[in-house]
């Protein structure tokens, strides 16, 4: 185990940056775990950290581990906190998948990488998605069975938080979306 104090000083050893917001982001944030609030439309919110987001210039490096608190029309408990995350490779309480799993001793040096940018207000997902979620009809299921407002949810929070759909086998790695921020 080591401190926060001891992760903050490694990672800007390495030049990383600490992000700190005031408000709930999947851009800046993984849902560790969920509290349900009173009102059941509240928007998500921090309750607490259980590490620091870290950047690299405006490329995120690793999102911060929160627990949020937030409606139960906006957010579920029971899918935010044990739907399967992906692009990530091993977390200790729930599924992970990523295009580096199976693939022998040499399959992580040969992934690429997911890129998620900051620049300005505009918040830039896996800059090297192939399909342009913006541009998709808002309605129609794909070949995953998801519509586009599903795949904004599991692109941007790399999880389900409030779609019951099976989510372990599904193809978010070709997705990409650039959103506004404030």
């Amino acid at each position: 185990m080591i401190s926060r104090a001891e992760y903050v000083a490694f990672a800007e050893a390495l030049g990383l940056t600490i992000a700190e917001t005031s408000s709930f982001s999947p851009f800046y944030h993984e849902i560790v775990e969920v509290e349900y609030a009173d009102d059941r439309r509240q928007p998500v919110s921090i309750a607490s950290y259980a590490w620091p987001c870290l950047m690299l210039g405006d490329l995120l490096f690793s999102r911060a581990g929160a627990r949020v608190r937030g409606g139960s029309e906006i957010i579920r408990k029971d899918i935010a906190e044990s739907s399967t995350m992906y692009w990530t490779y091993r977390r200790k309480n729930r599924p992970v998948q990523d295009l580096s799993h199976g693939w022998g001793s040499n399959s992580q040096w040969r992934t690429a990488f997911r890129r998620d940018y900051r620049s300005g207000q505009t918040l830039c997902y896996n800059v090297d998605g192939k399909r342009d979620l913006g541009a998709l009809e808002s309605t129609a299921e794909d070949d995953d069975g998801l519509t586009r407002e599903e795949r904004v949810e599991l692109l941007t929070n790399r999880c389900f938080i409030f779609t019951m759909k099976p989510h372990d086998d599904l193809w978010p790695y070709d997705d990409r979306l650039q959103l506004e921020w404030s």
